[in-house]
């Protein structure tokens, strides 16, 4: 054989046992650790990472425990350590079902029972864990080899230093956050090589056996946890009401006087019978007619043309509202807030919340006023509440104020939808004149993640689907002193 041949014989020995010898990727694949122990690292650190948008921290959370689970599902025949690991993961994967369906409700545990909540979950996965790094060192004593560090010890202390970094005055410090954040990174690579150090020892598990494939197990959890909070929310932002056939309203005589007096028409006939005694004896009535929009690309204006206004987008939807101020002896003024829905529907649970001035206000009711089947109804306005409310606006910054605050919904159908809202303000002596403002938001879609309840929605003061009407009263005797001496 020529030196010539000898080369080209060489090259094709070498090529060929390049094709024959396995890639490092098949290696990989052959060592039966890799996978379990690879879903256990990722649900480590995806279950220690929080990330603030795109619904990230609730969807990483939810991946993480189904990633353990299934790392722990294959070990769970390789000793009690990884049974117990195993129960545990269990354990997570139906709490964190059961928390993503309570947090579209107003039922998700708050203050010291939601931190006793989390405490219990730190301590979960510290014993897991442990549990996990028990069964692995019974693993090496089988195999008979010393393991190369301890990652899962640094882990477990890494929790507990979170613990009491959480509950340190150096918990909101991003400068201790940054080491916490570089040993993270250290321990959880370290856990990554777990599975080639088991692999090298030549100890080979015996996978438990399943019925369900972790692809469709995987599915099968994420469409539970998707059915969850779509369902909640629809139980929760779809409020039935306790409607009932509206009567033959009564006391035309009083509505009268009340629409002579100003009050518009349309609103002194949605009124009850029972608001309609209250009124009664009134002294002055003040009424403000706005239109309030709500477009995706545009804020509220007054005015608007009956037809669709030209310029803004085929979602836009808008209703009617009316602020009219009823002046009643003993120094008291009535404030109803009336809307009505033109072009759009409320369907999802849209809140109002109510602000006046510093004077004291008695919540005398609020109504939802709709037709379904030829039929009128009318129901009690849900969620309605006056208290004290904290707000925080950018502007105003923190705020704590009476606040009447409630939910504006309708059953699927219903037409004309429409309601009020009418509480009293005891007026001091020297208050002649103030103001008050109705905020609303509008719900497009049901869900909600994660639930807010009225009094959250309409913090604030506009937005796509937040708009305000804010007007200004005055009593009588202000007004006919102003018309004799001129303005102030």
């Amino acid at each position: 054989m020529t030196g010539r041949e000898q080369e080209e014989f060489d090259r094709y020995l070498e090529q060929e046992l390049g094709e024959a010898l396995p890639r490092e990727s098949a290696v990989g694949e052959v060592n039966p650790w890799d996978t379990p122990i690879r879903y256990i690292v990722w649900g480590v650190i995806l279950t220690h990472i929080g990330l603030e948008f795109l619904y990230l921290q609730y969807l990483m959370p939810m991946i993480g425990v189904l990633l353990s689970y299934l790392g722990f599902r294959s070990l769970r025949r390789c000793g009690a350590g990884f049974r117990a690991a195993w129960a545990l993961a269990l354990a997570e994967l139906v709490w964190q079902a059961v928390y993503l369906g309570l947090l579209v409700t107003p039922h998700l545990p708050e203050g010291s029972c939601a931190v006793a909540l989390g405490l219990v979950h730190t301590a979960a996965g510290i014993v897991q864990l442990c549990a996990l790094r028990a069964g692995l060192r019974r693993v090496y004593e089988q195999a008979g080899v010393a393991p190369e560090g301890d990652p899962l010890r640094s882990a477990v202390v890494w929790q507990l230093m979170c613990v009491a970094l959480a509950l340190s005055p150096l918990s909101h410090s991003w400068l201790a956050g940054i080491p916490m954040l570089v040993a993270f990174v250290v321990i959880v690579k370290a856990m990554f090589r777990i599975s080639d150090g088991l692999g090298d020892a030549g100890y080979c598990l015996t996978a438990a056996p399943v019925q369900v494939s972790g692809k469709r197990f995987g599915w099968c959890y994420v469409a539970l946890c998707a059915a969850l909070v779509v369902g909640g929310s629809l139980w929760v932002n779809h409020p039935r009401l306790d409607a009932q056939p509206r009567p033959t309203p009564e006391m035309a005589a009083e509505r009268q006087a009340l629409a002579a007096l100003g009050m518009p028409e349309n609103v002194a006939a949605d009124l009850s019978d029972e608001h309609v005694a209250v009124l009664e004896g009134a002294l002055y009535v003040e009424s403000v007619q706005e239109q309030m929009l709500f477009d995706p690309g545009e804020g509220r204006v007054s005015n608007m043309p009956e037809n669709y206004p030209e310029g803004y987008s085929e979602s836009a939807e808008w209703m009617d509202v009316s602020a009219v101020y009823i002046e009643l002896p003993g120094n008291r003024m009535a404030v109803l807030n009336h809307f009505a829905w033109r072009r759009g529907a409320a369907w999802w649970g849209d809140a109002l919340a109510l602000l006046w001035q510093d004077e004291p206000a008695e919540l005398i009711g609020g109504v939802l006023l709709y037709e379904k089947d030829g039929q009128s109804y009318t129901a009690a306005m849900p969620n309605l509440k006056n208290e004290m409310v904290t707000t925080t606006d950018w502007v105003f910054g923190v705020q704590t104020a009476p606040r009447i605050t409630g939910t504006v919904s309708y059953p699927f159908g219903a037409q004309a939808q429409r309601g009020y809202t009418l509480y009293i303000i005891e007026l001091e002596g020297s208050n002649v004149f103030g103001g008050a403002n109705l905020i609303y938001c509008h719900r497009r879609q049901p869900v909600s993640l994660p639930y807010r309840a009225p009094e959250e929605l309409t913090q604030g003061w506009s937005g796509k689907n937040l708009q305000n009407s804010y007007t200004n009263y005055a009593t009588r005797e202000y007004r006919e002193w102003e018309k004799n001496d001129g303005a102030l």
